[in-house]
């Protein structure tokens, strides 16, 4: 099958990974000792996705480049913390169960998409707070400015 080009905008690659996330959280907390090693490495597996969004044309399946690019980075860290001897590597990935993964994976998609529909009913303004606030991390300040309101109408 010949490769086809990914097509997104940053904001929907943005929101891909995001959605994306608790999924791969569970798959790095089967992985890892500890959940905080998890969320690490899901950050710098995000990170990484979205320093290489030029590069992604020839991908074809986004979100098994992401789990694949977040189990790496598993693998890497048990590798460097010596958790893991090479040879038993192979028997924490056959642990780690496809289906629960695609379960957890469509359970998320559906609840995105039931999120987008709400988004979708918001007025303009309000989505636009909303996704300021929680897909940009942006202060009330920076809201603020940018929406042009007042510091009580973006609280």
């Amino acid at each position: 099958m010949k490769p086809h080009k990914i097509s997104m905008t940053q904001n929907e690659l943005l929101n891909t990974l995001i959605s994306l996330q608790p999924v791969m959280q569970l798959t790095a907390e089967k992985l890892l000792p500890t959940a905080a090693d998890a969320e690490d490495t899901v950050q710098e597996s995000v990170i990484e996705i979205w320093q290489k969004r030029d590069q992604l044309q020839h991908v074809q399946n986004l979100e098994g480049y992401a789990m694949q690019t977040v189990k790496n980075r598993c693998i890497s860290f048990l590798r460097k913390h010596h958790d893991i001897a090479t040879g038993d590597l192979e028997q924490v990935l056959a642990n780690l169960s496809d289906d629960a993964l695609a379960d957890e994976c469509a359970r998320i998609e559906e609840q995105a998409s039931q999120l987008d529909r709400m988004m979708e009913r918001l007025p303009e303004m309000q989505r636009e707070a909303v996704e300021m606030k929680y897909i940009k991390n942006m202060s009330h300040d920076e809201m603020q400015r940018q929406l042009g309101m007042t510091s009580a109408n973006v609280y």
